[in-house]
């Protein structure tokens, strides 16, 4: 079971668009440094479906051989294609990744022992242990109740819950080794404090250090500490909830050095400045 501070890893990109697989080994090497517990590869949260396959199977292939075991390694098969899902879950099983992402697919599938038997055939390809995510916002096949039948399924090894709400289970119900983690910045810091094993975050590809630390303190007890990290963190949640995409990531990381620059600079597309979120970043204590 992985816990602590999961990161959607941006792909950084070169000027045409294209993954830069270079920068991306700098990438996994910084998180290895500030002691994230793993790391999300060709994410959702870097629109994945745009990229080829080949290009998400060498994003995988350069993460797991510059993590050299020092890091887990999340393959996320999440596509409107199915047959791309199967692809990317067969080339997890040939690189070794830790395990597999997949949140409910947002295409048709015609009942839930159809779904269900999707998700079957994902584990028996990835061979892998395999991680669902859902946030109940659109019309499912999955409740929450489902989640107990998913968690006695051969081959599941944790649930993200990227809603606000918490799921209605109780933990004693769910088999010990089944990993519940929170997808949702609003909400990561409450779940941690209910026995969520870690937060799935987009905020800890600019604060590793300090995601994990909060993860830490919950796990050992240190409330008062946990209270203080999260107090840090909440300006910098806020500033990316206002901006629900990549590309301010993208700019602190730049900020940062991080990632080069390039020839076009991200741009947010609501704001003419960065203040907001340069301050945020400030508030957290995070050199920029």
């Amino acid at each position: 079971m992985i816990k602590g501070s999961i990161v959607e890893l941006i792909t950084p990109t070169h000027r045409d668009g294209s993954p830069d697989y270079e920068i991306l080994e700098t990438l996994v090497e910084w998180h290895i440094d500030n002691s994230s517990s793993a790391l999300i590869v060709a994410s959702a949260v870097n629109q994945s479906s745009a990229m080829h396959i080949d290009e998400r199977t060498e994003l995988l292939r350069r993460a797991i051989w510059q993590s050299d075991g020092r890091i887990g390694v999340i393959a996320d098969l999440s596509s409107e294609s199915h047959e791309q899902v199967f692809e990317f879950a067969a080339a997890a099983d040939e690189f070794g990744a830790n395990a597999v992402l997949l949140r409910n697919p947002t295409s048709p599938i015609q009942s839930q022992d159809a779904l269900f038997d999707y998700f079957r055939a994902v584990i028996d390809s990835a061979k892998r242990p395999l991680i669902i995510g859902d946030d109940f916002t659109h019309p499912n096949l999955i409740s929450p109740p489902d989640i107990l039948t998913l968690a006695n399924m051969s081959g599941v090894g944790g649930f993200v819950n990227y809603s606000k709400q918490p799921l209605q289970i109780a933990h004693q119900e769910l088999p010990a080794e089944l990993a519940l983690y929170s997808g949702n910045l609003a909400s990561a810091y409450q779940s941690l404090c209910e026995g969520y094993s870690g937060i799935v975050s987009i905020v800890a590809n600019i604060a590793p250090a300090l995601v994990q630390k909060l993860c830490s303190a919950v796990e050992t007890g240190e409330t008062a500490r946990a209270d203080l990290l999260n107090a840090r963190l909440q300006p910098l949640v806020q500033a990316l909830l206002d901006e629900p995409n990549v590309i301010p990531i993208k700019w602190a990381l730049i900020e940062m050095g991080c990632i080069p620059e390039g020839i076009h600079p991200p741009v947010l597309a609501h704001t003419h400045d960065y203040s907001n979120l340069r301050r945020a970043i400030r508030a957290a204590h995070i050199p920029i």
